[in-house]
């Protein structure tokens, strides 16, 4: 039967090792924005360009952590319509496990106080409503897979609105653009190597101080000196003054 301290630092190693394995998901928000031309408008919180002749915003991606390590991700994108027109909005949200697995992605869009949402699908199913729970390991083909279903459902439900102004008919191309440019940009950073660390108490060998070698030698007056081998005999005595 393990004894006892011999069971703590086998968990205080497993404890280590399982914490150690990985620092969890992060996002390279400022290649991201590169991709869209730079953090430049918006006091440095959003980027504007130029897609399928329409122009569109894009804000710094909301992140927020996990508690298994994933991180759960919005990103708002508008379509910026002209000076005398309100923009319309929308928000691409992604959701990554702690491995770096896409989850799960949805987008929606307001256009005139009209909310058009896509349906949320999941890695390894057709969507939400149809998942069993079971996600398979996420690669950038699944990304893509998971990708092509949002933005053609969004589109499919889009087109029903009758909408007809060519940004507008646009904006689930330039979400899925924006999703392409952001997966890239989403990678898994791992801890360094250390040590482990070394319980004293459970048992671990210590080194071996082997005792000072000595030697003797006789003394005047016939005593016996005793004195660590190397040291130097005592200075003599001064003699006794008459």
């Amino acid at each position: 039967m393990p004894h006892f301290e011999d069971m703590k630092s086998i968990t205080l190693v497993f404890i280590f090792l399982t914490t150690a394995a990985w620092a969890g998901v992060e996002v390279d928000v400022d290649k991201f924005g590169e991709s869209l031309g730079g953090w430049k408008k918006e006091d440095g919180k959003a980027a504007e360009y130029k897609f399928s002749e329409s122009n569109y915003r894009t804000y710094k991606p909301e992140i927020s952590k996990a508690p298994d390590g994933g991180i759960f991700i919005s990103v708002r994108v508008d379509h910026m319509r002209g000076m005398f027109s309100s923009d319309d909005h929308a928000s691409l949200e992604m959701s990554f496990g702690p491995d770096g697995t896409l989850l799960s992605a949805q987008a929606y869009i307001s256009i005139q106080e009209r909310r058009i949402s896509s349906d949320m699908f999941r890695s390894g199913s057709r969507s939400a409503a149809g998942a069993v729970g079971k996600v398979v390991n996420g690669t950038a083909a699944q990304a893509a897979k998971v990708g092509g279903e949002v933005f053609a459902n969004l589109t499919g439900k889009l087109l029903r609105e009758n909408v007809t102004e060519p940004g507008r008919v646009a904006f689930p191309a330039a979400l899925r653009h924006n999703y392409n440019l952001f997966y890239p940009c989403v990678h898994v950073e791992k801890d360094p190597p250390k040590a482990l660390p070394v319980d004293e108490g459970a048992g671990a060998p210590k080194p071996v101080i082997p005792p000072a070698t000595v030697e003797k030698t006789a003394a005047p007056g016939g005593t016996i000196e005793v004195r660590t081998f190397g040291e130097p005999p005592p200075e003599p005595a001064p003699p006794a003054k008459p």
